[in-house]
């Protein structure tokens, strides 16, 4: 006569699936956590990129929106400076200004003198920089050449720092942070359900008890 077999009784302690589940509720927090900080990366990157407009706009560099160049640039005998337009290069290519350019050196006394150019480029691809110049002396000056109406020598010893480049590379550098920390959140917090449903069936099937 067969006996019945003694099932083994269960440990002390919580059921299985109250265990996974109270496990799985850092993983959702965590998810969250990690989307909630994503989506805040992604304002401050926002804000950062709206910021270098608004400083671009006070700046005055030949590819700031609006600009135009000072009155004088402070330039260092010996030292080789790049003269830029507004226009890019191929607009001045274009109309023909590039093919014989003549420039002039105006002193602080008025005198101009004309300007002898160390190089002149005419490659699209250097967008704003027309030509290059070894500056005669040291002395603050003001520079023009014919048939461009302003010219700009973002270089000089006197113009001032890009902020606004320092603000679109930290915007780019927390947009791709926030996108990273956004998607990796919402892909765990996807994945938790999924993976819960398997551990609670694996956690309920070791439960049921073997018949003979």
């Amino acid at each position: 006569m067969n006996q019945p077999i003694p099932l083994a009784s269960s440990p002390p302690g919580p059921r299985p699936e109250t265990a996974t589940a109270s496990t799985g509720l850092p993983g959702r927090r965590q998810a969250g956590t990690r989307i909630a900080a994503g989506v805040a990366l992604l304002l401050l990157a926002v804000v950062l990129f709206g910021g270098s407009r608004v400083v671009a706009a006070g700046q005055r560099h030949a590819y700031d929106p609006g600009a135009s160049p000072p009155a004088s640039y402070a330039l260092t005998a010996g030292t080789t400076y790049q003269l830029s337009s507004a226009r890019s290069v191929a607009e001045l290519k274009a109309a023909g200004l590039l093919s014989d350019l003549t420039c002039f050196l105006t002193s602080g006394t008025g005198e101009q003198l004309p300007l002898s150019l160390a190089s002149t480029a005419d490659d699209d691809r250097n967008l704003h920089v027309f030509a290059t110049l070894v500056a005669p002396s040291t002395a603050r000056v003001h520079l023009s050449c014919t048939g461009i109406a302003d010219v700009f020598v973002d270089d000089a010893d006197s113009a001032g720092p890009d902020r606004s480049a320092v603000l679109l590379l930290a915007s780019i550098g927390a947009g791709l942070v926030g996108v990273i920390t956004a998607c990796s959140g919402g892909y765990a917090a996807a994945d938790r359900p999924a993976g819960h449903r398997s551990e609670r069936r694996a956690t309920v099937s070791a439960e049921v008890p073997r018949r003979r």
